[in-house]
């Protein structure tokens, strides 16, 4: 089953908290108001503790930003890779914020990963671990396959989305 990532609202249901908050003034971004909606991997193999947050102004996905809760040693061992500078720098990459490589970025990447850091707290990243626990409970349910999922296309030759540092033709196609 191809890895992809899916709102935790459509597998959690609608009374899922979303994230919305209004900034004036804030370095870097327009003003107005943002919505921020995770998402997880819904691969039953993949255990990447990640999520992608889609990032919204203006009805409108402006960003894609990754976070990884983890220490990079744990990502280093789930890669399951030799020790290597490139690996050690992906797997810091990995734990923490970054943008995605499918970012649309109509934000400056700058000013939005400066948001996303300052709104980071431990209620938000325990919301994150708690949505993939669940999500990972549902494993391969027959909710996940009554989904529709519209996915940007990803060249065969782009570094996979999920951060395995593999290309995506050899990890999740």
């Amino acid at each position: 089953m191809p890895s992809s990532f899916v709102s935790a609202g459509e597998l959690l249901g609608p009374e899922l908290e979303l994230r919305v908050i209004t900034i004036a003034d804030f370095p870097n971004l327009p003003d107005g108001k943002y919505a921020f909606v995770d998402t997880y991997c819904t691969d039953p193999l993949c255990d990447c503790r990640k999520t992608m947050i889609q990032v919204f102004h203006n009805d409108k996905v402006v960003s894609v930003i990754n976070f990884g809760w983890e220490r990079p040693k744990f990502y280093i061992k789930w890669m399951g890779r030799d020790v290597s500078a490139e690996l050690k720098n992906l797997a810091k990459e990995m734990s923490g914020i970054s943008v995605d490589i499918t970012s649309p970025d109509l934000v400056s990447r700058e000013g939005i990963l400066d948001l996303l850091k300052m709104l980071m707290n431990k209620k938000w990243i325990g919301n994150f671990k708690k949505h993939y626990r669940l999500v990972r409970e549902l494993g391969g349910a027959a909710e996940l396959s009554n989904i529709i999922r519209l996915l940007p296309k990803i060249p065969r030759n782009a570094p996979c989305s999920c951060g395995s540092g593999k290309k995506y033709k050899h990890c999740c196609l």
